[in-house]
């Protein structure tokens, strides 16, 4: 195993957690000239502030957090790591009860419970009551939460024989439909691609081929829009949490985005479901650019992490320097 795989693997991982906990401050907002506005310099590490809300169309989910946290994306994210890093492996069960201890009643997240996690949590309690409980208990939800927990499996597995059983499983554990498969899947070869060592160029032009034909019908009307901006395609498109709104967002700003800073400022000014399309974006680019110099993940960006010195031992147990 190579430094450069190592540093892509781990890299994949800190991009993900880093451009959530970047996108936190503004997410939501579903106007762009307010981001603009409040945000005239930078977006990245925006504290959360009701007012930025006020008066204009948008969702303050976030009021108690702080900057450097993770929104319930990243937490998603999260859970993952750790239940590999336990593991050693994915075990299906186990993150299954990772994600219902985390966050179930009584578990350690405090905030923002979004719809396929809520039925997830629901269609769990349920299922221990029942006697023939279907294996996957996961929201029928086509939405982004759908990908967020991918990038640490994919990290670990991209290799591996299982690597797509293991996605789709990961992801029907908390959106059990077809179209979240598809997207979902998608990603992950996206990821994987880059894992392995593929440039971005390559491995958006081999999605594009293998894609599912729901994908690539998201992704077909990216091809009249050569030469826009990622904040007019993603209004175009939708800035909404669905998975045929934000991976053609993420697919057109890894195109055109000549670092990980400015990939990720474009999505957060683009708006809406800002922090559902940083995962898979901040993953690739930091995969791609590695940590600091002029293109990669920001080290001052890492430092604002909040559970930055966690995300960095779970690393160290999966993937050692």
């Amino acid at each position: 195993m190579t430094q450069n795989l190592i540093s892509r693997q781990r890299n994949l991982v800190i991009g993900a957690m880093v451009a959530d906990a970047a996108s936190l401050g503004l997410h939501w907002l579903y106007d762009q000239d307010r981001i603009a506005q409040v945000a005239p310099k930078t977006a990245a590490f925006h504290p959360a502030s009701l007012k930025d809300y006020q008066d204009v169309p948008g969702y303050f989910a976030h009021p108690t957090k702080s900057v450097g946290a993770l929104s319930q994306y990243g937490e998603q994210a999260l859970v993952m790591l750790r239940s590999l890093a336990e593991t050693g492996q994915y075990d299906k069960d186990h993150y299954q009860a990772a994600f219902q201890a985390h966050f179930g009643y009584g578990g350690a997240y405090v905030g923002y419970i979004d719809h396929p996690t809520r039925d997830t949590l629901d269609n769990i309690s349920r299922a221990s009551a029942a006697d023939n409980a279907p294996e996957f208990l996961g929201a029928d939800d086509r939405q982004l939460p759908a990908i967020s927990k991918l990038p640490a499996l994919v990290a670990l597995t991209a290799g591996t024989e299982g690597f797509a059983e293991q996605v789709t499983s990961a992801i029907r554990v908390t959106n059990d439909c077809a179209t979240a498969i598809s997207f979902g899947t998608t990603a992950a070869d996206l990821m994987r691609a880059i894992v392995n060592g593929g440039k971005i160029s390559d491995a958006l032009k081999e999605i594009d081929v293998s894609a599912p034909d729901d994908v690539h019908d998201a992704l077909a009307p990216l091809g009249d829009m050569i030469g826009q901006s990622t904040c007019d395609i993603t209004r175009t498109i939708g800035m909404s949490c669905d998975l045929a709104y934000g991976v053609p967002s993420v697919v057109h700003t890894l195109s055109i985005a000549p670092s990980y800073r400015e990939a990720i400022e474009q999505n957060i000014y683009a708006g809406g479901d800002s922090c559902g399309r940083a995962i898979l974006l901040g993953a690739v680019m930091g995969a791609v650019h590695g940590v600091g110099g002029q293109t990669g993940i920001p080290e001052d960006w890492i430092e604002q992490l909040t559970q930055r010195d966690e995300i960095i031992a779970l690393l160290d147990q999966l993937f050692p320097a």
